[in-house]
């Protein structure tokens, strides 16, 4: 019974790691909003590329979110392994590393609110992980969460810390490939 249960999960296991054809290439538009942290909502440039074997890739990203008190840029890189779910669908995971900066607003919700706050750029570490899916022609789609720890400690004029230094994001993407 032990060397039947072995083969099953052998079988399983070498279906589940079939070779998939993960692209290239893909460059496209991420669009995310903070759910834990003060990131807010953006956009975001991102360009993926096929590096170390053909389950593995590096997502490059560029963004700027914004809520009502700042605005947050960041540039990233996210080291994925992704493995084939069904057909054309993936699921993925992996950490980053990046920096970012923010920047605070003279006034808050567009009152005349001063606010004369030094901005500040930071490192960050995070991790990104979720499901793409690849359509017969040259589009992928992918949800994805990244959670990040920013590595700062900024604080207002009363002396705590009043910007968030975790933070998750939920996002969508639409990426071309080629």
């Amino acid at each position: 019974m032990k060397k039947l249960f072995f083969v099953l999960i052998l079988i399983v296991t070498s279906i589940n790691l079939q070779a998939q054809d993960i692209p290239k290439n893909t460059i496209g538009i991420r669009l995310s909003e903070g759910v834990v942290g003060d990131e807010g909502f953006g956009p975001e440039i991102t360009y993926q590329r096929q590096m170390f074997g053909e389950h593995n890739r590096i997502d490059v990203n560029l963004s700027w979110k914004t809520n009502s008190f700042i605005n947050t840029y960041r540039g990233g890189a996210y080291f994925h392994w992704s493995y084939n779910i069904w057909d054309n669908l993936n699921w993925f995971a992996g950490p980053g590393i990046g920096a970012g900066y923010v920047d605070f607003k003279s006034s808050i919700f567009g009152f005349g609110i001063s606010n004369d706050r030094d901005s500040e750029f930071f490192p960050y570490v995070g991790a990104d992980f979720g499901v793409d899916y690849r359509f017969d022609f040259p589009l992928q789609v992918a949800f994805s969460i990244r959670p990040t720890y920013d590595i700062h400690s900024i604080e207002n004029s009363g002396g705590f810390s009043d910007v968030d230094n975790f933070g998750v994001n939920v996002g969508i993407a639409a990426r071309y490939i080629f």
